[in-house]
């Protein structure tokens, strides 16, 4: 059993990881081994995370708006702190990637104070690299300046075949 001051160690220490991160989501810990637990911790360290088990009372003492009461964290849970910059999803797309690899189960996240359901949390892991977005926005606009650099270099070609179409239509076709 930790003592007084431990705990409140621990809760100081979730205070600052609340304020430090924008984005937290909760995990449930129900059917997962300490085997699956590491790899979660692991994973999440490398992409800038931090993955805690705390009890709920310290939980509630570091962060009081957060609504503990509900059912689902009735069960074991652990929190993933994500103190990447807002725009950074690689934590989501890892959790994406372990529930179908374990079949973790997500209770919520929280993004700036709005609160997340699993499955909102499962379709933001299955978006896109930011890159891949760029890659795909530059492509779509890089086409369209070709098409219309084509249609400024050649009107009079496309002017000259429409009429020559008309002018080669029998008379018969044009009563």
């Amino acid at each position: 059993m930790k003592t007084k001051e431990e705990k409140k160690k621990i809760v100081e220490e979730l205070k600052d990881l609340f304020q430090k991160s924008q984005k937290f989501i909760f995990v449930s810990l129900l059917n997962i081994n300490s085997e699956i637990q590491n790899e979660i911790k692991t994973q999440i360290k490398k992409l800038g995370g931090i993955f805690k088990v705390v009890k709920k009372n310290l939980l509630k003492l570091a962060n009081r708006n957060i609504n503990i009461e509900k059912e689902e964290f009735k069960q074991p849970f652990g929190v993933i702190f994500d103190l990447n910059d807002i725009n950074n999803i690689d934590i989501f797309r890892t959790l994406l990637n372990l529930k179908e690899k374990h079949n973790i189960q997500l209770i919520e996240g929280v993004i700036n104070n709005k609160i997340l359901s699993s499955e909102e949390i499962l379709e933001i892991g299955k978006l896109p690299s930011k890159e891949i977005l760029i890659q795909r926005s530059i492509g779509t606009v890089n086409g369209l300046l070709v098409k219309f650099m084509q249609l400024l270099k050649n009107p009079l070609i496309r002017f000259n075949s429409v009429s020559y179409t008309h002018l080669t239509l029998p008379t018969s076709d044009l009563v």
